[in-house]
């Protein structure tokens, strides 16, 4: 396992509460059961995460493990992060299908890189038809800097995608581009800190 994935890894699990660490874990679905059983969750968290380090390189984790591992952190913490609300509508004579999700990701990701060489994108569904997409942003001359990623939430059969507010605000004006290119979206100019779930409920 590449150093800056163990890096990355090890800084996502030190960021989890212990009393939400296995539950994050078995939600990651990388390490086994059997695996997760050979650790002693009772030590110092230093030592479990050392544990956990060694287990992920025995597995040969890759820089997409790792960035799903940073996503389900995000979805059990996305209080803490400030949202855009964007508004999706077909164009005159638009005949794609927003609400299809297949088409979605792959629209997204190809789009995306495209204007961006140096770009990483994650995806996650789950249970509530939404997927959630992690962009880590590089630039012409560097690596993705997995330490200050964009989240966006899309959610299926619905017009709204949300979007964390980035850190790196140069991204901000391309991402947006990158919605519009994607499914003809707009953008609503308000940032609200709320749960994913009720900001879906509240725009319907």
């Amino acid at each position: 396992m590449d150093e800056t994935v163990a890096e990355f890894i090890k800084r996502t699990i030190l960021k989890i509460p212990m009393n939400e660490l296995t539950t994050i874990l078995k939600a990651w679905d990388f390490l086994s059961e059997n695996q997760l059983q050979t650790v002693n969750f009772r030590q110092r968290k230093e030592s479990v995460v050392q544990h956990l380090i060694h287990l992920c390189e025995e597995k040969r984790a890759s820089i997409s493990d790792a960035a799903l591992l940073d996503i389900i952190y995000m979805q059990f913490h996305q209080h803490q992060k400030v949202w855009d609300v964007f508004q999706m509508s077909k164009g005159p004579g638009e005949d794609v299908d927003l609400f299809d999700m297949k088409q979605f990701k792959n629209s997204f990701k190809k789009i995306l890189q495209r204007a961006l060489k140096n770009v990483t994108v994650s995806f996650r569904e789950t249970e509530e038809n939404a997927v959630w997409i992690r962009i880590a942003w590089g630039t012409q001359y560097t690596k993705p800097n997995q330490y200050k990623p964009t989240y966006v939430v899309y959610y299926s059969q619905t017009p709204y995608a949300f979007t964390s507010s980035s850190m790196l605000r140069r991204n901000t004006p391309l991402l947006g581009q990158e919605l519009e290119a994607t499914g003809k979206i707009y953008l609503r100019q308000e940032e609200i800190i709320l749960d994913i779930t009720e900001m879906k409920k509240a725009c319907n």
